[in-house]
């Protein structure tokens, strides 16, 4: 008597749980930005200079997902997806509800570095399960829905935080606690995947493969692939954050002194982010390399133009065009790296992406400062990542133009 074997198949319940859990770290970053200044006023009889340690408080986790991205890879290669993934989101949740248990700034660090741990180990699982379970198109279409549905979350978070700061600085971590109920949906329907060969990954990593392993049938990591992938991350990652961190000091510089205006002028902008998750569905059949072409086009019009603009109005319009590159350029960079990575390596190769894009993150704030200061204040920085984002999209744009020749030449050859 043969027993059957079914194999399981993902749906919507965990295409949605992939894509709330890939929020999470959002929640980590914005969900204190309105809160500082309670936050400052809570803790500045406690420590010294405040102004300076109390935002650390926001990058803390970044600083974690970079320095553990990779260590989270190797365990969920090694040991599986879903249990790495629970584990995250618990410890998410506690280290996120600390504030309610203690009055202690130090207390509150030590929470924010266990969201950072957690963050490692959910970002790298969300992205490494996306491949896993779903193919290339069914996958397009999730990553597709996070960029669009991470935008709209994001912008209700900001309201949400103001209006949970007015009630103590406490409240705004309670929205950590949405770890909590995510965690019970991924008890009970996440699975643990079955190994499902992607036949353009494969392929991939044998084209860039070294030479055999000791053991037999087992593929060597792709290095060198996963290094440029990394490389080109960082960068772009570097370069996403100088409008998100720096627009309300160049608004600042153009007269707009009110708090209320800054935030209402930042946000506009930011509804083309949906609009370049929509734009990268739409040119997926084209590749990454088209996409992120676009994104630096985006970039390069984008900053230049904030940097050259003589009116707000002209600033937010060009802020708008930047935040539209930033709407394709994760979910790009993302589908870039699954497509390079077999199963067995899944793990590790989204942990280093997640680690380069996180460090890109941290990095970000210092090297405008520095290019700043080189050339003569914050609006020609703006200037300079823009030529920067004009150069990449030619390489680009060659690099697209060398890959479609060589496709055109191969029939000649067969």
């Amino acid at each position: 008597m043969s027993a059957t074997i079914t194999r399981r198949h993902a749906d919507w319940r965990q295409g949605w749980i992939l894509v709330l859990a890939g929020f999470l770290p959002i929640v980590a970053i914005i969900g204190l930005t309105p809160a500082l200044p309670t936050l400052i006023g809570h803790f500045k009889n406690d420590i010294d200079n405040p102004r300076f340690w109390v935002p650390l408080l926001v990058t803390a986790p970044s600083a974690c997902i970079a320095l553990l991205g990779p260590v989270a890879g190797f365990i969920t290669d090694k040991l599986g997806r879903r249990r790495l993934m629970l584990a995250g989101m618990l410890l998410y949740g506690c280290g996120g509800l600390v504030p309610f248990v203690v009055d202690s700034f130090a207390l509150v660090v030590a929470g924010r570095v266990l969201i950072g741990i957690a963050e490692a180990a959910i970002l790298t699982v969300t992205n490494t399960l996306l491949a896993d379970y779903f193919d290339d198109q069914t996958r397009r279409r999730w990553l597709t829905v996070q960029a669009v549905a991470g935008s709209l979350l994001g912008s209700g978070l900001l309201v949400l935080s103001g209006w949970l700061a007015s009630h103590g600085w406490q409240w705004p971590f309670a929205v950590y606690g949405v770890a909590l109920p995510l965690f019970v949906c991924a008890w009970f329907w996440l699975y643990e995947p079955e190994k499902r060969e992607d036949p353009a990954a494969a392929a991939a990593e044998a084209a860039a493969a070294r030479p055999e392993p000791a053991n037999a049938g087992e593929r060597a990591f792709p290095i060198a692939t996963m290094a440029i992938v990394c490389a080109v991350t960082l960068l772009l990652a570097t370069i996403y954050f100088v409008q998100i961190i720096n627009f309300s000091l160049v608004l600042k510089e153009m007269g707009v002194d009110d708090p209320r205006s800054i935030g209402l002028i930042s946000a506009v902008p930011s509804f083309g982010v949906p609009l370049g998750g929509l734009l990268f569905y739409a040119t997926g059949r084209f590749g990454p390399v088209t996409q992120l072409m676009l994104t630096f086009i985006c970039y390069a019009v984008g900053l230049g133009g904030i940097g050259l603009a003589g009116s707000v109005e002209q600033a937010m319009g060009f802020a708008f065009i930047q935040q539209t590159g930033s709407g394709i350029v994760i979910s790009a960079l993302i589908a870039w790296a699954q497509s390079k990575l077999a199963f067995e390596h899944r793990g590790r190769g989204m942990g280093m992406w997640v680690s380069a894009f996180f460090a890109g993150q941290f990095v970000s704030p210092a090297v405008v400062a520095m290019v700043a200061s080189q050339i003569g204040g914050l609006k020609p920085a703006f200037v300079a990542f823009g030529a920067l984002s004009l150069a990449c999209a030619v390489v680009a744009l060659l690099r697209r133009g060398g890959a479609s020749q060589g496709q055109a030449a191969a029939p000649h050859h067969a």
